[in-house]
């Protein structure tokens, strides 16, 4: 079964969208929380400049109401005064004991409550006051459209007239709402948009280390699945002659199959784990420079088969010996299975610059592989469909070198594995060993 498919995949997804869900949850409170802080900071900051601004202008115009010798109001200082003349409402109410308020000058009326509630804001802040004067009253109100107001009374007295003036300012209960509504879409639409980037970084990201962890699973299940597929011919083929009863003359050869079905598992073994641990990121190829031929005539006399000729020429490279001699003997008993056709030819192992070649005089290239030899699971026409030539490759590849297969002249074929020669001139303490 794939790692794709697996109950651990799943489960992998399933964190996947509880940790994207969990992100936009968190960001989206966050986003929340800060919104409404700075929201409300605004809107009491435009509050109190709406307060500054009515009381403001309540006071100065208080401060230039007068009246004539003739005991009656004089509002022309009020008319012309600039604090009369700009974009706050303004209501002169005068009052006379035993009299309703009268309203002696209007601007901005559409700011202004009806006249009942400016009559009442009036009467509070001449009852506020207690005769000082220019003591300012703050109202909160909806103006005659129903918009919420501020309203601020300062009253006006005279020791020598017996009327109460009161001057009424209003504007709009926020400093320019405009730009604090521009402000809240402004909080709601980058929230949203800081909620989809946090919510889609996280949802990549985790997707990222999915993959990795996919990968993980992939690579385990790879693992188990080649050593189940490879070590299962040669387990049964040990256990066969462990229940076998051999003649006295065939103990020898008897202990002598098992001995190389052991090392074949052993050498199975030794590249799975070595190429888990370093496609996992466990483990690092080996870097020690060293004679590529020496270590291919030793993995061909350790093989001993009369079969093997051996042609080598000095060739130093670097890499990981245990690796290159897996991946040499893997070559070698690929040469050896398919040359068995005819058992009198010989299988040559050729060295030289940093290059080994395995030919054997089997019965060539299969068609049905040539284009992918090297593949796992690729099958011939013995029907095996082994990882040797897959282990071959990578052993190739982590050396940054190549590995191929082609037909030889004459019949046969000829399996190369290639690495880059080493610079033996370096002045390293490794190169002065050898």
């Amino acid at each position: 079964m794939s790692a794709h498919r697996s109950p651990a995949v799943a489960r992998l997804r399933r964190a996947r969208w509880m940790m994207t869900a969990m992100v936009a949850v968190i960001t989206l409170t966050a986003v929340l929380v800060l919104g409404f802080v700075a929201s409300g900071i605004d809107a009491r900051a435009r509050a109190s400049a709406a307060d500054r601004q009515v009381e403001a202008v309540a006071g100065g115009l208080a401060r230039a109401i007068q009246h004539d010798d003739k005991r009656a109001l004089d509002l022309s200082t009020v008319i012309d005064d600039q604090l009369a003349k700009g974009s706050t409402g303004v209501v002169v109410m005068v009052h006379k004991a035993g009299e309703p308020w009268k309203q002696a000058h209007t601007y901005q009326r559409s700011l202004m409550p009806d006249d009942n509630q400016l009559s009442t804001f009036a009467t509070q802040t001449d009852d506020h006051s207690d005769g000082i004067l220019y003591a300012s009253d703050l109202y909160s109100a909806t103006d005659i459209t129903g918009r919420p107001v501020r309203i601020a009374g300062t009253p006006v007295y005279w020791q020598d007239w017996d009327n109460v003036v009161v001057i009424l300012a209003g504007s709009e209960a926020m400093a320019n709402p405009g730009a604090h509504r521009n402000l809240v879409w402004e909080l709601i639409i980058g929230g949203g948009l800081l909620v989809l980037l946090s919510t889609t970084a996280a949802f990549f990201l985790s997707g990222r280390s999915l993959r990795h962890a996919v990968r993980m699973l992939d690579e385990h299940e790879q693992f188990l699945g080649d050593a189940a597929h490879e070590l299962r011919t040669p387990l049964t083929t040990l256990k066969l002659l462990t229940e076998s009863r051999p003649k006295p003359e065939e103990v020898q050869q008897t202990l002598a199959e098992a001995r190389r079905l052991a090392d074949r598992m052993a050498r199975l073994v030794t590249g799975l784990l070595a190429r888990a641990r370093m496609q996992s990121g466990i483990a690092e190829p080996e870097r020690t420079m060293l004679r590529l031929d020496q270590l291919a005539e030793a993995v061909a006399e350790e093989a001993g088969d009369p079969r093997i000729t051996v042609t080598v020429h000095p060739s130093v490279v670097v890499g990981d010996p245990q690796l290159l001699s897996l991946a040499i003997r893997n070559m070698l008993e690929n040469g050896l299975t398919h040359g068995a056709v005819n058992r009198a030819a010989p299988v040559e192992v050729h060295v030289a610059e940093g290059r080994v070649s395995i030919r054997d005089h089997g019965p060539g290239v299969d068609p049905v592989m040539s284009a992918s030899p090297f593949n796992r699971g690729a099958a011939g026409r013995s029907g095996r469909n082994g990882i040797g030539l897959a282990l071959v490759a990578w052993v190739a590849e982590a050396h940054g070198g190549n590995a191929s297969i082609e037909p030889a002249a004459g019949g046969g074929t000829i399996a190369t594995l290639w690495l880059p020669p080493a610079d033996i001139t370096a002045n390293s303490p490794t190169a002065a060993r050898l």
